[in-house]
């Protein structure tokens, strides 16, 4: 793979890409109770990904400067990519996802524009605030409603993509302090944000009238799962340490949303949904997934 195919690649944090189509996937499988809407999982699906994939060039657009100081070697800073061009695929990306979303319907069009608002507000002012997490964390929820969009709007589709608000801003919590190790107590508050979420699907699980053993299972293993990765991170707080377990959090985005789709609905098929970790695995060998 050639150096500036790389580049380009680490500029989108390429194996977290899979992320946000999982997010839409798992969506689909709820409303449409397991059968495949081609149409809407092709276009929700490209709206997703050229959202998500813009709202990582403007990251480091925004961050150019601060990146020049502290991350040097990111590929705007080095001038392994030219800035002018990641402003403008950036914006042009922002704009090919909105077109896509109004291909599909005046519904879709809205979420998307609000994802949109979501993902520049974010980048450009709200990550150096107090409220930056909320903020990534809506990002997400704002995705996983477009997932949900092609159903009628139901109060219980609000409450389902609840946990990926959580579990988002939490662990966007936590990727604040990844080079520096400044504070525990934003540890401690990932920490707390993502036990809420664990809560959360409990809750939504004992609503369902479909629960099955193996959601419960599920939730188990994961909960277990992320808080061992939390606990070694308060015995080794490093940034190191750190920004392993924030690469875990990010690709279990993966996991959280088959537990979603296995906590409403019980259709174990969804466990296909996993095969999409493989290739943000491989790509996370050799890229940065933050």
């Amino acid at each position: 793979m050639s150096h500036k195919v790389v580049d380009y690649l680490q500029l989108i944090r390429a194996p977290a890409v899979f992320t946000a189509l999982s997010n839409i996937v798992a969506a689909q499988w709820i409303v449409n109770e397991g059968r495949v809407n081609w149409e809407a999982m092709s276009l929700l699906g490209i709206t997703s990904l050229c959202l998500y994939v813009s709202g990582m060039i403007l990251n480091d657009c925004f961050d150019y400067h601060e990146d020049c100081l502290e991350r040097p070697g990111r590929p705007l800073p080095s001038g392994r990519v030219s800035r002018k061009l990641a402003w403008q695929l950036g914006w042009l990306l922002l704009a090919a996802g909105l077109v896509a979303s109004a291909l599909y319907g005046y519904k879709q069009l809205l979420i998307a524009f609000l994802l949109s608002a979501c993902i520049v507000f974010y980048n450009a002012a709200a990550k150096k605030r107090m409220y930056g997490s909320l903020v990534m964390g809506a990002c997400r929820y704002g995705n996983w409603l477009l997932g949900l969009s092609t159903a009628a709007f139901e109060v219980t589709h609000f409450l389902m993509a609840a946990p990926i608000f959580i579990y988002v801003s939490a662990l966007t919590l936590l990727s604040t302090i990844e080079t520096s190790a400044s504070d525990k107590n934003l540890l401690v508050g990932c920490s707390i944000g993502m036990l809420m979420c664990a809560l959360t699907i409990f809750y939504i699980q004992s609503r369902s009238p479909e629960l099955s053993a193996i959601a419960f299972i599920a939730l188990s293993g994961g909960g277990l799962f992320v808080f061992n990765r939390l606990h070694t991170t308060y015995q080794d707080f490093s940034p190191k340490q750190i920004q392993t377990t924030i690469k875990y959090l990010v690709m279990g985005i993966i996991p959280l949303d088959v537990l979603m789709v296995l906590s409403t609905t019980a259709n174990a098929s969804a466990i296909v949904l996993l095969f999409l970790m493989l290739p943000g695995w491989l790509l996370a060998r050799s890229l940065r997934v933050t």
